[in-house]
């Protein structure tokens, strides 16, 4: 079985091999937007290795200065020093990871956009790891210059919400001795 799996993946790539060489040269345009999406791809790979070090002034800057950020359960952040100080904040009390999983990225002139999803690991210094899975859009767009920063950034956690806590135990006898009356 392992043999006859094997011969099928050579043949396959031999196949693709033999009708990539068929194909005739890339266009102008097609070569820049293919070197775009590259720069957007790696755009969303430093993002990954600035979180991964912990690294809010990395981070920031791959922010337009203008931008703005959506993040789940919290306000509205805005402008690249808010959100340096926003992954600040977060790395000085938690060590964080982030796996991303981009879905679709999609290029279009000066604009871009990446959909995915997103595993994030944060350990409370001192406490123990709280995974959360997001799904995520980030509109990218291309500076004077021809460098690419993030510009609007959104996500939503995918964990279910809390449960609700439980009643204060005065306030579970007060309903008690309140139903109790009625009978």
């Amino acid at each position: 079985m392992l043999l006859r799996n094997g011969k099928f993946c050579a043949l396959a790539l031999a196949s693709v091999l033999t009708f990539a060489g068929c194909q005739t040269a890339p266009k102008a345009d097609q070569k820049d937007a293919a070197a775009d999406l590259a720069a957007v791809n790696g755009l969303r790979g430093k993002f990954t290795a600035a979180y991964n070090s912990n690294d809010a002034g990395a981070l920031a800057a791959l922010y337009a200065d203008d931008a703005i950020v959506m993040p789940p359960n919290q306000p509205v952040i805005e402008g690249r020093p808010a959100i340096q100080s926003m992954y600040e904040a977060m790395f000085k009390a938690n060590a964080a990871k982030i796996a991303i999983n981009p879905l679709e990225t999609q290029v279009a002139g000066d604009w871009a956009y990446d959909r995915g999803t997103a595993t994030i690991t944060i350990t409370p210094k001192g406490g123990r790891p709280i995974e959360e899975s997001d799904r995520y859009v980030v509109v990218v767009k291309r500076l004077p210059g021809g460098l690419w920063k993030v510009y609007r950034e959104i996500a939503n956690s995918n964990n279910p919400p809390p449960a609700p806590a439980a009643p204060a135990k005065k306030a579970a006898k007060k309903v008690v001795k309140k139903a109790g009356k009625r009978r």
